[in-house]
């Protein structure tokens, strides 16, 4: 299946008990702002989604029905200076065939405009609309979009080929309405396939709009002006945010100079060609934010280097039961016995961020004493399988500095086991200095605090992990 990036924001819709879900109603009605309800809410401050172009299509919450068709979409842009699209419906549907439909609409837009951001509405009217099911075709005419799936599929597909952007879905908040809980986890069933990495904000889990203040819903469950300004313009603005700079990684990552069949050799490291290498990692090492291309496809391409990759995004080195896609799992099922001339594993964020117990160093050398379920134990057993293993030195490699107290103890571990193995560390945490990028590289070359994009990795990541890689060897 062709890998597509699909950015999800989960967004508030509103507690509903009587939403006017009764057959969804098709009356078309002109969508007047009535901006000068706008203007007495104030200007945000200066930022990333300030004078941005937005396209928003939808149903009910973007038309604004509860207001007199003036909506969240109308509040930000007036609060951040946007220029907006706002092609809302009352009562519209994901999976109407008719001219009211959302597939209808908007194939009546114009592409020629370059927006920032592409919204779409998951409206509640479709809660008791068939699901479907996710289809592996890239010929969007063979989705059925009669169902939830097909129709976010079909939308995805148009608007990334003819408006070159990602799709940003907007949908419920927990509310009262029957289904709701299983419409929104239908999502996840369109944004796992397409293994994106895109910004996924969960509302319905998150945000409770059934405990909403009286004068925030009109009689029907629609947000009032005060629903909108107090419960989603702040929240959406904070989204807006994530979503823009999601949008410019997929920007970034769709550049031919960062595709690793364009890019050049290099002979800065001559003794780095013709090694072969074996990568053990999990979503740094795979590159789930630059469409599967990590540093290993750029010393692939620049130094010549022959690689095995065992990479699997979400992954832990610790080795707990029940668990085969750990790094240890996976190394002994997936990478047999070989000769190769360096062995080099990523120091897992994941360990971190699941909070797995640090445990102790060990004073024994054989991997059958080492307790594979804390971090030292599963490093100490990675080193010691792969010399018996792959017959070649081993090397660690650390990400760059991100907001994390139990990363920098495990980089901390890390640098006392090197001791007692006498390993190569490739340290990017305490070597590659965040604060020496030239100001906005940073945003420009990292996904977020873990994972580069395509820039990142060949321009920032891949010129250090070289040089150390090429000092370790000689």
């Amino acid at each position: 299946m062709k890998k597509k990036v699909i950015s999800l924001l989960l967004v508030a819709t509103l507690a509903v008990t009587s939403l006017g879900l009764m057959g969804c109603e098709k009356a078309k009605e002109e969508s007047d702002s009535k901006l000068e309800q706008t203007e007495e809410i104030g200007k945000a401050e200066e930022s990333e989604i300030s004078g941005i172009k937005i396209a928003w299509l939808g149903s009910d919450l973007v038309y604004g029905v509860g207001n007199d068709g003036v909506s969240l979409a109308d509040y930000v842009a007036q609060r951040n200076d946007q220029t907006i699209t706002k092609e809302a419906v009352k009562g519209s549907s994901l999976v109407d065939s008719g001219d009211d439909g959302y597939i209808a609409r908007l194939k009546k837009m114009d592409t020629s405009v370059d927006y920032d951001a592409f919204i779409v509405e998951m409206p509640l009217c479709d809660v008791a609309a068939p699901v479907g099911e996710f289809s592996d075709s890239d010929n969007r005419e063979e989705y059925d979009t009669s169902t939830i799936i097909g129709s976010m599929q079909y939308i995805q597909s148009y608007v990334s080929e003819n408006f070159g952007i990602d799709v940003t879905f907007m949908t419920p908040a927990k509310s009262d309405i029957k289904g709701g809980s299983a419409y929104s986890e239908v999502l996840w069933k369109v944004v796992v396939p397409y293994e994106t990495s895109g910004l996924q904000i969960d509302l319905w889990h998150n945000v409770d709009m059934t405990s909403a203040d009286a004068n925030y819903v009109d009689g029907n469950g629609n947000p009032t002006k005060e629903g909108y300004i107090n419960m989603y313009v702040p929240f959406i603005e904070t989204a807006l945010k994530k979503v823009v700079h999601e949008v410019n990684v997929a920007k970034i990552n769709n550049l031919p100079e960062y595709d690793p069949a364009n890019v050049e050799a290099i002979d800065t490291y001559p003794n780095l060609k013709g090694k072969k290498i074996i990568f053990l990692g999990s979503s740094v090492t795979y590159g789930s934010a630059s469409k599967q291309a990590s540093f290993v496809e750029y010393m692939a391409a620049r130094d010549g280097i022959e690689y095995v990759k065992e990479a699997v995004s979400g992954t832990t080195l610790v080795n707990e039961e029940g668990n085969d896609t750990n790094y240890i799992a996976r190394m002994e099922a997936n990478i047999p016995p070989q000769d190769a001339d360096l062995f080099v594993c990523q120091l897992s964020t994941n360990d971190a961020t699941q909070d797995k117990p640090l445990g102790e160093i060990s004073e024994s050398m054989d991997m059958n004493d080492f307790d594979q379920t804390t971090v030292a134990g599963a490093i100490e057993y990675v080193i010691a399988y792969a010399k018996a293993n792959y017959n070649c030195p081993v090397m660690f490699y650390t990400g760059t500095k991100y907001d994390s107290e139990k990363y920098q103890e495990m980089v901390d571990l890390l640098l006392q086991i090197q001791k007692k193995w006498d390993i190569g560390v490739i340290d990017m945490w305490n070597n590659l200095p965040v604060e020496e990028l030239e100001a906005g590289k940073y945003d420009y070359y990292m996904a977020n605090g873990v994972h580069p994009d395509r820039a990142g990795y060949l321009e920032w990541w891949t010129p250090f992990m070289e040089k150390e890689i090429s000092e370790y060897i000689k």
